[in-house]
């Protein structure tokens, strides 16, 4: 594992050098899927497979974007004997059903005995996403198929869990029944281990599990060991992914929702309320809808976020970017003047600035930015938006 992880760093230095024109792609062998594994024999070799169809808008730019990249063409021309088929026609129907291809792209890795070593469903977006992929690939035990041999064999170490997780979702596969399976087979005191909390941080995310409904009933002992923060962070991700899931089914409504609240007041949480109207406000951002959520904040951020200075500029700030109304951003302003109060700082001094501007108040606008500039001048900061801001309100 350690070689894996120092040829990985070695090669993902090559992403950062990327400024120059890109003139380079994968060589893809077009031949019988025979002479493919015979070539791959003869090279020892794995095959990279792209199995795409022609509909498929993700391959197309896949293709076009990833494939041409100078750094992921020379990693998998020196490094894999490439082949890519049109799963629709001539040998990839067949191939298809040989390695179980339900999705597009799906990019397979073949030794030359012609077994699945790893695959990975979808269009990752980034470079370092095709070095690391081919690594796993190329590195022995660390493939998709390695992993689901162990796991089937009863391997439950956390580290080997959460890489197997990882590769599951990586091949687009479910993870509920192997993560529950896991967490069934923990004794209590198990579950507050480091590498617990972050399995159940990373993949816990349905409202009814056990796992949920335990990290809530004990969510102070969490928070003594991993922060407050991490922990509500935590609590308000599954309760907005709840909300968003609800929120597609055409007959979501109030009664829906207030039944997604009840299952965490169950439990005791205390912090509940902040929870409901944080997740709902996330609910409404996601889903474009920009006066629920600017109403929602109205009446909510005074009652959860009052000593909050940070909240109070993030609020204010977005309100000061998405509120036409006048009574809406005299709200902001006033979030951002408390939140000024109780912590003075570049950003928050640059809000309200930025509020008063929108509301008319010229000389309050050029005396808040000034400030904010001082500020930054004195953290050591940078001071470019601040001066360009200041400019703006002095014309």
């Amino acid at each position: 594992m350690r070689k894996l992880n120092a040829l990985l760093f070695s090669l993902l230095l090559f992403t950062f050098f990327d400024g120059h024109s890109q003139n380079r792609s994968i060589h893809f062998i077009e031949k019988p899927w025979s002479e493919i594994l015979s070539i791959a024999k003869q090279e020892n070799k794995i095959i990279f497979l792209d199995a795409y169809t022609t509909w498929c808008g993700p391959c197309k730019w896949m293709a076009a974007k990833m494939f041409t990249n100078d750094t992921v063409a020379d990693y998998y021309n020196s490094s894999f004997i490439c082949a890519h088929a049109d799963m629709e026609k001539g040998e990839g129907l067949e191939l298809a059903k040989i390695y179980q291809v339900r999705a597009y792209p799906t990019l397979l890795f073949i030794n030359p005995g012609g077994e699945m070593v790893h695959l990975r469903v979808g269009a990752p977006q980034k470079v370092r996403d095709y070095i690391e992929m081919g690594h796993i690939a190329i590195a022995p035990g660390e493939g998709f198929a390695s992993y689901s041999k162990k796991y089937q064999e009863g391997n439950r170490d956390p580290g080997f869990m959460m890489n197997y997780l990882e590769r599951l979702q990586g091949a687009y596969l479910p993870i509920n029944e192997p993560l529950n399976q896991y967490f069934a087979s923990l004794k209590e005191e198990d579950m507050y281990s480091p590498a617990n909390w972050k399995i159940l941080y990373k993949y816990v995310y349905d409202l009814d599990s056990k796992e949920f409904k335990f990290l809530l009933s004990h969510h102070k002992e969490y928070e003594k060991l991993y922060t407050s923060d991490s922990v509500f962070g935590k609590i308000i991700g599954v309760y907005t992914q709840a909300l968003i899931t609800l929120s597609r089914n055409k007959s979501f409504n109030e009664t829906n929702l207030n039944l997604a609240k009840q299952k965490i007041k169950e439990t005791g949480y205390t912090d509940a309320e902040k929870v409901f109207f944080q997740g709902e406000l996330n609910m409404y951002q996601m889903k474009s809808e920009t006066e629920k959520y600017l109403n929602l904040a109205m009446t909510g951020v005074d009652q959860n976020y009052s000593d909050d200075y940070a909240m109070l500029n993030r609020m204010a700030r977005i309100f000061s970017q998405m509120a036409t109304e006048k009574t809406q951003i005299e709200k902001a302003a006033g979030w951002a003047k408390k939140s000024i109060a109780l912590n003075s700082t570049p950003e928050n001094n640059d809000t309200y600035a930025n509020l008063m501007f929108k509301l008319g108040n010229k000389p309050e606008a050029v005396k808040y930015e000034k400030e904010a500039l001082h500020l930054a001048k004195k953290q050591r900061v940078s001071t470019q938006q601040y001066e360009e801001t200041l400019i703006k309100f002095e014309d």
